[in-house]
């Protein structure tokens, strides 16, 4: 069967945890629903219950319904989970005769990939299934991963083959796809994306944003954004920058860190007598006026007023805040990691510092800051990248011709 690239899609975007949560797959899953709603595509966002009774009354583009409560609690339960799996099974038949999906877009391995490829398969049904991290990549260093959990990592590999197609963020997740036993010519390489359109459209005065947020005006300031997270580096971070006052380079530089559960580095912090040299904000999330569009309008402006983005994260899918980084025009310091190293070509749009090397980040941090001439040429070089490689413009057209592709080789079952 044919499908015409211009006829209107049916699509469900399916994610468990959504907003007000804020991460690199809400604000994905968010951006594409959007992305395909301006296509003229018709879209059905489906969140966890608890996710949709919180936001069920706000103005979105698309259309919000929950999935069964207990969706992550109950799933896998050797007696209950029976039974909860028939009632889903017959709720996801209900929505697929009711709205009539051309295409099921999963976010996550665990528990909506393999809820949904569960049913999805049996009925010939295009399922793109789309990791997120902690789903598929495993570091046992920093206790990071759902498939430690031997119940879990069980179903993941059970059922995750059974997709259409898995996307894979970066390179690096190709080889934990086939390890859950996704064959290789099922996997497609779609990365994050950032509306660059949103991002220029914010123009701030960096004194007043400054000293909104008790931010020193004339110093250089490093942003880095996260969840804290050991995964995400932010303690050798801190560390990086003791070692750039053992080493009398401290003085002119500022560093701010901005992310849930951050305020828990203050001790670290207060010990190393940093206090005057770095600021934790705790997890900016969304305005009321900002009409969810992610990142909110207050972190755009905190990345435009400061001087270079720095993220050590030890591993990642996708380093969504690289990308942000370039979207603001400000050089990015990060790591060569997994799923950092794949977002920058090092010392043309970025600089690459060694994982968890306290010494080489604290170096490469100094040269950053001491030098207008590279800064200019990452910024120049990185805003490119953004346009050729992560505007949504670019990314929401690869998920538009997937899904076209997919779908002409189904026959669907209804």
């Amino acid at each position: 069967m044919s499908v015409s690239k211009n006829k209107k899609l049916n699509v469900a975007v399916a994610i468990s945890s959504f907003f007000p949560s804020i991460g690199g797959a809400q604000v994905t899953a968010h951006n594409l629903a959007s992305y395909l709603v301006d296509q003229n595509h018709n879209v059905i966002m489906i969140i966890s219950w608890k996710n949709w009774k919180k936001i069920r009354n706000k103005k979105i583009s698309y259309t919000i319904i929950p999935m069964l409560p207990g969706h992550q609690s109950l799933i896998g339960k050797r007696f209950i989970g029976r039974i909860y799996t028939f009632v889903m099974e017959k709720y996801l038949y209900f929505l697929q005769k009711k709205y009539k999906f051309d295409v099921w877009q999963s976010f996550g391995t665990y528990p909506m990939g393999i809820s949904l490829s569960k049913f999805l398969h049996k009925k010939n049904i295009t399922h793109i299934m789309r990791t997120v991290g902690y789903d598929i990549q495993k570091n046992a260093d920093v206790d990071y991963g759902y498939r430690f959990d031997n119940k879990k990592e069980k179903l993941i590999t059970e059922w995750s083959s059974k997709c259409t197609k898995a996307i894979a963020l970066s390179e690096s997740v190709i080889k934990d796809l086939l390890d859950i036993g996704v064959k290789k010519n099922q996997i497609e390489i779609i990365p994050c994306g950032v509306d660059l359109d949103r991002f220029n459209s914010l123009q701030p005065d960096v004194n007043i944003v400054r000293e909104k947020y008790n931010l020193p005006k004339n110093k250089f300031l490093f942003i880095c954004v996260g969840r804290n997270h050991p995964k995400k580096g932010f303690s050798y971070l801190i560390d990086a920058f003791n070692e750039l006052r053992i080493n009398n380079k401290l003085e002119g530089k500022h560093l701010v860190i901005i992310g849930d559960r951050v305020k828990k580095l203050q001790k670290k912090v207060i010990n190393l007598k940093l206090s005057k040299d770095i600021t934790l904000i705790e997890e900016l999330g969304m305005e009321k006026n900002d009409d969810y569009n992610v990142p909110s309008k207050s972190l755009i402006e905190l990345y435009k007023s400061s001087n270079a983005c720095v993220f050590p994260s030890l591993i990642e899918t996708f380093a969504m805040i690289n990308i942000e980084a370039m979207a603001s025009s400000i050089p990015v310091i990060s790591t060569d990691a997994p799923g950092c190293k794949e977002s920058i070509i090092d010392n043309f749009d970025g600089i690459l510092s060694k994982p968890a090397d306290i010494k080489d980040l604290s170096k490469k941090l100094h040269e950053v800051s001491s030098s207008s001439k590279l800064r200019e040429k990452l910024i120049k070089n990185g805003m490119n990248t953004v346009i050729n490689k992560y505007d949504w413009k670019v990314i929401g057209q690869q998920f538009e011709n997937l899904y076209h592709k997919e779908i002409s080789k189904k026959e669907f079952i209804y």
